[in-house]
């Protein structure tokens, strides 16, 4: 692996939802045929340069399934990838066999916790899916206008999961399943001299928090704990912002 790794979030950090598509974006990810997932051209452009210069490892909580629906194209396909919350990594779209294992040993504490909360959600009708994720942790869509913060606080207090809340997203995690635990195992796999994290939401700030410099939303700053160089970023020029730095980088190094 390069010397420099780059782990980063996917959605509404790198690509964003038809929603917010703009003149010129590039699509990346079709659902049933229709168009679902963007990334700007000027992102995609800059993306192929920062390969040649870093390991780009995508690190989302988005199933093996979600993330290898991304068409990647040309030169950006990333050899590596952390999914569901950190608790799979990808080769070339295939499992890493060691990885998985550690990970259902790490999970072997929580499996009727993960149950259970299963069944209890599934009573509920608030949600639009609800569902266990690549048998690792449960997931929460929630209807319009469903008070998210209600429900996340009515079960902190009845699991011993981790519960994290993403807009109409909610997630039950075992506790060793986070982003920056993620990076902890990025670190002892393939010894990386420099991690550089780059994410939007509270879900990512344990990945911000483990690497060497952290790229976030002006949203989610001040809840990074201060420890690490942290930069607010253009949002609109993330791969610009990391390439600059890596370049700046390169006497050190």
């Amino acid at each position: 692996m390069n010397k420099i790794v780059i782990a980063c979030d996917l959605d509404n950090t790198l690509i964003h939802s038809y929603k917010y598509k703009k003149d010129g974006d590039i699509c990346i990810e079709w659902i049933d045929g229709e168009e679902q997932g963007f990334i700007d051209e000027k992102t995609f452009e800059l993306l192929e340069e920062v390969r040649k210069n870093a390991e780009f490892v995508p690190v989302t909580t988005r199933s093996i399934e979600q993330f290898t629906r991304i068409n990647w194209e040309r030169d950006v396909c990333p050899e590596f990838a952390v999914t569901t919350n950190g608790a799979m990594l990808l080769k070339r779209g295939t499992k890493d066999s060691s990885w998985e294992d550690e990970s259902k040993q790490l999970l072997e504490n929580y499996r009727t916790e993960l149950d259970d909360i299963l069944a209890k959600l599934q009573e509920e009708d608030y949600y639009v899916r609800c569902r266990k994720v690549d048998e690792m942790y449960v997931y929460v869509s929630c209807k319009d206008g469903v008070d998210v913060d209600r429900i996340v606080s009515y079960y902190s207090d009845k699991t011993k999961l981790n519960i994290a809340a993403s807009g109409r997203k909610i997630y039950f995690l075992p506790p060793d399943f986070n982003k920056g635990s993620a990076i902890e195992r990025l670190k002892a796999c393939f010894k990386p001299e420099f991690i550089i994290a780059a994410g939007d939401s509270k879900i990512d700030i344990p990945m911000l928090e483990k690497a060497d410099l952290a790229f976030c939303k002006p949203s989610i700053f001040d809840a990074v704990d201060n420890k690490n160089k942290r930069i607010f970023i253009d949002e609109n020029d993330l791969m610009g912002s990391i390439l600059n730095e890596i370049k700046s980088w390169e006497i050190i190094l």
